[in-house]
């Protein structure tokens, strides 16, 4: 009973040695895995969120421009449904009339800055969406990445734990074995030898048996650590998918927004266009059979933007160009080497005034033609207008207002049409001083020429952008445009 005993406790000291030292790696990775856990969940609460951190004063400047913009639109729907309840009153009595046509261009009016505002608004979110494309290529890579890593890590966490598990079951067998063994323990084997040779042989053997126990044992424990480790990272792995792919979730949703919004302005924005030019060509239609009707002739006042942007650009480079006369230096004019639209003209000081208000006493550009179809800074509907308008017969004199340089002469089918422009000098605060004569039907002078005060420069036309024949005076002065008629003499 006391030998059995004995066993018993060498048995289990055994037992016990073995096992301690892997409870005590699972008690410290259980403590360690909890505190790691508490820490990161600190982390990711205190953490800042680079995804979506924003200032709240960005947040607010961005919902007040959303305010701006639908107020803005909402206000032109109700100009423009404003607009066709009134053309649909006048429309009762007769298109061919001012008011209509004025009251139709500025419906024109409301429907182009209706475009600007959702043009402008689809830039604004394409920009937006150009912007987020990097992070969600980068996101959708970084999934396919993190995939094939936790489907590499699962697949290797699967090998270990099956390895694990077939060295468990050995293990386990090993302890059954010594369990149900009985009284045939270590110290029964060794009591019972006859000679010291069988004691010793059967000594060795129990520590082979012994040892490649401890071996199982250490097996057992490394691969317990292999798996926690590796389970470790494949929840750090999975962590970090989901949180990518929730951000990219965000990303898609917002994408998907931006481009729906860009397809229901586009849809807009080609319905509006559409809207445009039906109302463009019936404004220029009746402004043309109006202005014959009356020989009240002008300019059609729906021309393309862009055109006249180009041709207000040239126009200012030209006089951005001109040297004053206090800043001559030469007088080295070269009239065998003129042409037509040059834009560096060379001349006398003496060719044109300098620092003189006298300059500004100008002769009407159409001798004996003094009424005006339309007037300075506006058409009658509202719309800018840079100068006034002379209805004269095709081939009428058109002459100098002041003695000066031909600056330019150019011959367009848009816009000005065959136009002129002389440089006069400046006045007594130093202002060049320019005068422009638009839609002539020929010009008698080309760019350099020094032309006198009441000089015949070209005949009077219908080219360019004109509803008939007329002609378009301007003066400018450092550029800009002037009412003409505050610098007229008498008629």
């Amino acid at each position: 009973m006391n030998k059995k005993l004995l066993s018993i406790v060498m048995v289990l000291t055994i037992i016990m040695t073995g096992i301690m030292p892997f409870m005590a790696y699972a008690d410290e990775e259980a403590t360690t895995n909890t505190q790691e856990t508490t820490t990161q969940a600190k982390e990711e609460t205190t953490a800042p969120n680079n995804e979506t951190t924003t200032s709240p004063q960005t947040e607010e400047e961005k919902k007040k421009a959303e305010e701006l913009l639908n107020q803005q639109k909402q206000e032109l729907i109700k100009n423009i449904e404003e607009s066709e309840k009134k053309l649909a009153q006048l429309e009762k009595t007769s298109k061919l009339t001012e008011e209509y046509i004025d009251t139709l261009d500025q419906k024109i009016g409301y429907i182009n800055e209706q475009l600007t505002l959702l043009e402008g608004e689809n830039m604004k979110i394409q920009g937006e969406i150009d912007a987020i494309t990097p992070g969600m290529v980068a996101n959708e890579r970084a999934l396919k990445k993190l995939s094939k890593e936790v489907n590499d890590t699962k697949d290797e966490l699967k090998k270990l734990e099956d390895k694990f598990q077939s060295i468990y079951e050995a293990y386990c067998i090993r302890l059954r074995v010594m369990y149900i063994s009985g009284e045939y323990n270590v110290l029964t084997t060794l009591l019972t030898c006859k000679d010291i040779s069988s004691f010793l042989t059967r000594y060795e053997m129990i520590k082979s048996v012994s040892k490649s126990d401890t071996e199982l044992l250490t097996q057992v424990n490394e691969k317990t650590k292999e798996i926690v480790t590796k389970k470790d990272g494949l929840d750090e792995k999975l962590s970090k998918y989901k949180a990518t792919k929730a951000q990219y979730d965000k990303q898609c949703a917002e994408l998907l927004s931006k481009q729906k919004k860009i397809e229901q302005n586009s849809e807009t924005i080609a319905k509006t266009k559409i809207t445009l030019a039906t109302d463009r060509a019936e404004s220029d239609e009746l402004l043309a059979e109006l202005t014959a009707k009356n020989q009240q002739y002008t300019e059609f006042r729906n021309e393309d933007k862009a055109l006249v942007e180009a041709v207000e650009k040239e126009v200012q480079d030209l006089i951005a160009g001109v040297i004053a006369p206090d800043e001559v230096t030469t007088a080295n004019r070269q009239n065998n080497d003129k042409k037509e639209d040059s834009t560096s003209v060379t001349y006398n000081k003496s060719d044109v005034y300098n620092k003189s208000d006298a300059v500004l006493n100008m002769l009407y550009p159409i001798p004996g033609r003094y009424g005006i179809s339309a007037g300075f800074p506006n058409y009658s509907s509202g719309k800018f207008h840079g100068g006034i308008d002379f209805p004269t017969p095709v081939g009428s004199n058109v002459v100098s207002a002041q003695s000066g340089i031909v600056l330019t002469v150019k011959r367009l089918n848009y816009s000005y049409g065959h136009y002129v422009m002389i440089y006069h000098g400046t006045d007594k605060k130093g202002r060049s001083v320019v005068t422009l004569y638009a839609h002539n039907s020929k010009v008698l002078v080309s760019a350099g020429d020094s032309v006198k005060r009441g000089q015949v420069i070209a005949l009077s036309g219908n080219t360019g952008n004109s509803t008939g024949p007329h002609l378009h005076f301007e003066v400018r002065l450092d550029g800009k445009q002037v009412n003409p008629t505050h610098y007229l003499g008498k008629k």
